[in-house]
Formats: structure tokens, C-alpha cells, sequence
């Protein structure tokens, strides 16, 4: 990049389905309607893996006013995408079950790389992303758009004033009420084949709150925490694909604690079949600490207010709202701080490190062997043939 650009970056989308479509909406959105100033977002490539006329299509419908003239290339290929010079970070976009052979595409084309969560289908691939992206020396990040909301910073920001007192129990539930019986057994939810099922699609959500409350708080100056023991699951699975469709999840963390209380219980949950809970139908997730409780009102994967109720006088409770702004999905906070870490020269973001990263999927993994939730081996292999 040019010293004309040091403020602009150069996306490149891989993939055109329904989650990429959203994040070139949100991508292209003033970044002033969000009070941001130092980093601007243009598309320069568009990839689908089907046919150039689905990316020509994709472009068409998603960016056609929204780049005032800035030239979009569009591909048949992903890998004419990670070899454009024009295209300095790649937005990958396609199922998890293939996140790490895309990954490995890109980084071994000294592209970077922002991927969607999960990463990958387990530790040992994620770790193995990481280490070719050092070996390169190119900016890789998790996309957990999640832990980069206003409301998310402050969440954590709360808990490490000690506006609660120590945290000793997590508890969030995300459920989408699906009809399972209803649906195609390719559908993703149930195809094994794309490690289906709720634990890696909708249960990642819990998992990263569970993460960034009880262990990414205490990442701070000399702290080194410890991951998560005593490790316990329950699951219900459907039928026929053998996939999960309701999974429970309990943890014990150990926590630096001044209170005397070393431990902080963990509980996520995640179900398929149970009904969705809107902004309106109460608090997703609570925080409970020694000396009060922080609600988490609406979707897990996108809240927009809490409440913080002090434990001896709930009448001093008060609530905060963190709307998002231009009527955006939030995936470009997300964006935001990767063409920051890109533009510094960084190979990763503290939000969501790459240690991290790979303790949450051997988290995945512990859980994945309880419920003896298994997938293909071409899947889960760390072999790349390129």
C-alpha cells in the first residue's frame, strides 16, 4: 500500500452468500455515522467459487452505488482473488468447514486474512493458520464481530472496574428456534459434511461470551490466565444426520480473585429448537458478580443494551443502550480494527489473539469429545494440498 492509501484498505470478499452480502453492506458504510475518522473500507475483489457470473451478480446487487466509482474486480476463483495485487486483506466468508483449506490459500499468497468464526472445526487447524501466518508475516484475525461491539468493550470494561465485585458465574443461552423437521438434511444446521450442527454454528456465540468475560478480562499486564477445567456437556441430537441440535455447556474457570472465591462458573448453552428471544423478551446473558449482576438484553451475537443492578440497592439499577448506528448489521467495528491492526503493521489484534483463538476451539474440541460429536476427516484434517 502506498503512502496515498495509508488510511484506505482494499477489501477482498471470498465467497457470496448471504453473511458476505452483509458484511459488504456494512463495510461500506460511512464510518463517520460511527464516529470513526482514522480508517476508511473499499472493495476492490469479489470471488465465488461457482461461477464469475455469481461474484458479477453479487457486485451488481450489494456495491453498485455504494463505492463512487472505485473499480471492483470480480473472479471465478478464489485463488485469482488472493493473487490480485489490488486487494490487500481477504474477508473469508464461506462455510467453517472449509475455513481452513481458504485460510491457507490466502496466507500462503502473503494475503491477509479476516475469517469468520469459528475459524476452524478445531484447535490443532487454528493453530496451524497461526503459525503460517507468522511464517509469513501477514495479519490473520478471527472474525468474532461480537467481542468489537460498543456494548461488548463496555461489558468488559465494567468487569475489570470491579463495578460487580469479582465474577463468579457466566450464564448465556442462545437459541434460534428452528424447525429442524422442516429442513433439507444438507441444510447446514444438519449436514455433517459442513460441521453441522448447534455447537459450531450458534453455540460459538456463548462460548466467546463465556471467554471474554471470564478469561479475556484478566489478560491485562503481567496476568496470565488459566483456561477452563472440569469441563462438562450435555447434548440432544437429531435423528437421522446424528447432529447436534441442543447442547449445554459448563466450565470452571479459575479466577485472580480478592475475594476469596478462586473460581467463576461458566454455563452456555445453545439450542436449535428452543424459541428465539428478542430485544423485548428479556436478558440473554447475566453476569453475576459479588456485588451486583450485569443483564445483556437482546440476541447474543448482536445486544444492544444492559442493565447493571448493584446488589444492595437494585433501586440504583441503571440501564445503557448501544444502538447501531446507520442502520448497519455491526460487522464493521470488526473491520474497523482489522484495517487498524493492518495499517500499524500488526499480525494480530489483542481484542481477540491468536492464543486465545486456538484455547477456545481445544475448549470446542473437550466439549466435541463428550458429546462424541465427530466429522469427516477431510475436514478435520491440517494437511493443505493447495
Amino acid at each position: 500500500m502506498g503512502s496515498e492509501t495509508k488510511r484506505t484498505v482494499r477489501w477482498g470478499l471470498m465467497a457470496t452468500g448471504g453473511i458476505a452480502a452483509t458484511f459488504a453492506r456494512d463495510l461500506l458504510v460511512d464510518p463517520k455515522t460511527r464516529d470513526v475518522s482514522d480508517v476508511n473500507h473499499i472493495i476492490t475483489g469479489v470471488a465465488s467459487s461457482s461461477s464469475l457470473e455469481s461474484a458479477q451478480r453479487f457486485v451488481a446487487k450489494n456495491m453498485q452505488d455504494s463505492q463512487l466509482g472505485v473499480s471492483c474486480a470480480t473472479y471465478g476463483s478464489y485463488k485469482e482473488l488472493v493473487t490480485d495485487p489490488n486487494v490487500d486483506i481477504i474477508y473469508i466468508a464461506t462455510p467453517h468447514s472449509l475455513h481452513f483449506e481458504n485460510c491457507m490459500l490466502a496466507l500462503n499468497a502473503k494475503k491477509a486474512v479476516l475469517c469468520e468464526k469459528p475459524l476452524t472445526v478445531n484447535a490443532k487447524q487454528a493453530k496451524r493458520l497461526y503459525e503460517v501466518a507468522a511464517e509469513k508475516k501477514v495479519f490473520f484475525m478471527e472474525a468474532v464481530w461480537t467481542r468489537f461491539f460498543p456494548l461488548s468493550v463496555r461489558v468488559r470494561e465494567l468487569i475489570q472496574s470491579g463495578e460487580i465485585g469479582d465474577v463468579n458465574r457466566v450464564f448465556v443461552n442462545n437459541s434460534i428456534g428452528s424447525n429442524l423437521e422442516s429442513m433439507d438434511l444438507t441444510h447446514r444446521y444438519l449436514n455433517m459434511d459442513l460441521a453441522g450442527g448447534a455447537l459450531l454454528d450458534i453455540g460459538v456465540y456463548p462460548l466467546t461470551w463465556l471467554f471474554q468475560t471470564l478469561y479475556h478480562t484478566q489478560c491485562k499486564g503481567a496476568k496470565t490466565p488459566k483456561p477452563p477445567t472440569d469441563i462438562s456437556t450435555l447434548v440432544e441430537k437429531h435423528e437421522i444426520t446424528g447432529a447436534d441440535r441442543t447442547i449445554s455447556m459448563m466450565m470452571r474457570f479459575h479466577m485472580p480473585n480478592n475475594s476469596g472465591f478462586d473460581y467463576a462458573h461458566g454455563i452456555a448453552s445453545a439450542s436449535f429448537d428452543l424459541p428465539d428471544v428478542d430485544d423485548a423478551g428479556g436478558p440473554t446473558i447475566h453476569i453475576y458478580g459479588r456485588e451486583g449482576e450485569i443483564q445483556v438484553w437482546g440476541p447474543v451475537h448482536r445486544a444492544q443494551s444492559i442493565k447493571v443492578i448493584p446488589a444492595k440497592d437494585s433501586t440504583k439499577a441503571y440501564t445503557e443502550e448501544y444502538p447501531i448506528p446507520a442502520e448497519g448489521h455491526g460487522m464493521f467495528w470488526e473491520a474497523d480494527e482489522a484495517a487498524r491492526r493492518l495499517l500499524a503493521g500488526d499480525l494480530q489484534s489483542e481484542t481477540i489473539p491468536w492464543d486465545e483463538s486456538v484455547l477456545l476451539l481445544a475448549t470446542v474440541d473437550e466439549i466435541r469429545k463428550q458429546a462424541e460429536i465427530s466429522y469427516p476427516a477431510k475436514i478435520e484434517t491440517t494437511e493443505y494440498v493447495g
